[in-house]
């Protein structure tokens, strides 16, 4: 028996078309969700859930007694559908970066439940070491999608795009991705977690322990960004004392 109230609970307080919320019923039923759970850190229409943005909804989903997050592209969606998000995911995984891909169709993405912390409430809870580990793996996972051309695109916004689970860095929602060798989600990460300017990033110069000499960081940057070879990423990482 399958349980989809609380998906259906949202869509008929925001009112779903009809076909929309057919078409959806459907595909859960054909990834085999048995159930959508009220469950998760944010409350929208009287339910809990996952997530929420403008083109989705992230539910826990329950499949053969096992958990998975599950994404459901909004009726109101500019987007037309989820597909090249879950081929890019799937791309991502190849390299093994992004939560694992479970299936996907038009409508609904499964993936593998991440339970953790956002980067920028970890930073300010975790010691030097554990941070240090943290940012090390988080740089080698954006220097793995570099490698294969995959731009996250919104790596300037890590908060909403990084959580820490299980001692590891999950780089999540790719729904912006492209195919775009010009796009260096290194450089993208740099500038937004440690170069920038606010509370978490004085916090991780000062955790990370080096007197960064931004010219010279932003120098290599620049240089990594046109070789894009593993020495001159390494270079970067000496920079920020963390090679």
């Amino acid at each position: 028996m399958n349980n989809y109230n609380v998906f259906v609970r949202i869509c008929e307080r925001i009112n779903c078309p009809r076909n929309y919320l057919n078409l959806v019923l459907s595909e859960l039923l054909r990834l085999g969700i048995a159930e959508i759970l009220n469950d998760g850190i944010t409350e929208f229409m009287g339910v809990r859930l996952l997530g929420k943005g403008q083109n989705s909804f992230v539910f826990k989903c329950g499949i053969d007694n096992n958990y998975y997050a599950c994404k459901i592209r909004r009726f109101d969606s500019p987007r037309p559908n989820l597909l090249n998000e879950g081929n890019y995911l799937r791309l991502a995984n190849s390299v093994g970066v992004g939560p694992r891909l479970i299936d996907y169709t038009s409508n609904v993405l499964v993936m593998e439940l991440i339970n953790g912390l956002p980067i920028q409430k970890y930073v300010i809870t975790e010691g030097p070491g554990e941070l240090r580990m943290i940012l090390r793996d988080l740089l080698w996972q954006c220097r793995k999608l570099d490698s294969i051309g995959l731009a996250h695109n919104e790596l300037s916004r890590p908060q909403d795009h990084i959580i820490i689970g299980s001692g590891r860095a999950f780089i999540i929602d790719f729904e912006s991705a492209s195919l775009n060798n010009r796009v260096s989600n290194v450089a993208q990460l740099v500038n937004a977690l440690i170069m920038g300017k606010g509370f978490v990033q004085n916090h991780v110069r000062l955790v990370i322990g080096v007197d960064i000499n931004f010219d010279e960081l932003r120098s290599m940057i620049r240089r990594y960004k046109t070789t894009r070879n593993d020495t001159d990423f390494t270079q970067i990482l000496r920079l920020l004392n963390l090679g």
